[in-house]
């Protein structure tokens, strides 16, 4: 094949030395750190609305309304941990030490779980609370698929401790090898998991706090109501909205566009 069609195809390299997609996706990496900020303080408000339990959190007995507001604000806490830990090796401002890369990477997987683990005690505690009335546990498909993500997720996280953290003699060169394949496909797809679930987790909380408006004739304008939509409901909207786009931000920032498959000659 010829070179230059190749490199043309292939779009390698701007006239300034550097691919032009690269840029597009350093820009989409530094959103998601952003998004992953903005997503942070959107919760903090939607839990401080009294539509969700009076307003703000709690951890006491007999106060389940506001107990539970604990737990979207540490999956979403550790869902921005997971955001910047995906993008721990990919971005410009990262040490040229792969050895103080992994340390960060680890460091943020971890705090993303002890934050999840949090959010996860919040919602039995809540529920399970006999001063404000039992609530049943895992009925939803936001809570089945949360248990799943959670189980991959530990899945992942000692996969990637025990082959890569740790120096295990007994795990081979081409075993770790084949590993890091299987850890870089289940990484990403754990985080639009995680994305996921916390989106279905908005729409049930939604679903509880009313986000619908009434009418007395066909709602061929919707957007004549939208004052009419609740505060809380606005908000978790845009919460929603920005998780969705952190998703899609962080996706493209880390997808190999090379076109060359992982261990698979390349055919000129």
């Amino acid at each position: 094949a010829n070179p230059s069609v190749s490199t043309a195809l292939a779009g390698t390299e701007s006239s300034s030395g550097e691919h032009w997609l690269l840029r597009f996706q350093h820009h989409a990496g530094v959103l998601s750190h952003i998004l992953a900020l903005v997503a942070v303080c959107m919760v903090s408000l939607w839990v401080s609305d009294e539509a969700m339990g009076g307003g703000g959190v709690s951890w006491t007995d007999g106060d389940a309304k506001r107990v539970f507001n604990w737990h979207p604000v540490m999956m979403v806490v550790a869902f921005a941990f997971m955001t910047i830990s995906s993008l721990s090796f990919f971005m410009q401002w990262r040490s040229a030490d792969r050895k103080v890369n992994k340390t960060l990477h680890v460091v943020q997987w971890t705090i993303a779980a002890i934050c999840a683990s949090i959010g996860l005690v919040a919602v039995f505690k809540s529920h399970n609370d006999a001063a404000s009335g039992f609530i049943a546990n895992l009925y939803s498909l936001h809570s089945w698929i949360g248990i799943a993500v959670i189980l991959l997720y530990v899945a992942q996280f000692l996969a990637g401790v025990l082959s890569f953290a740790l120096n295990i003699q007994r795990i081979t060169p081409s075993t770790r090898a084949k590993v890091m394949n299987l850890h870089k496909f289940f990484g990403p797809t754990i985080y639009l998991a995680a994305a996921f679930t916390i989106l279905l987790g908005i729409q049930e909380k939604e679903g509880f706090i009313g986000c619908s408006y009434k009418v007395d004739q066909a709602d061929t304008f919707p957007l004549n109501h939208f004052s009419e939509i609740p505060r809380a409901c606005k908000i978790s909207h845009s919460l929603g909205i920005i998780v969705f786009t952190m998703a899609l931000c962080t996706t493209f920032a880390l997808y190999d566009f090379s076109g060359v498959p992982v261990n698979r000659p390349r055919r000129d």
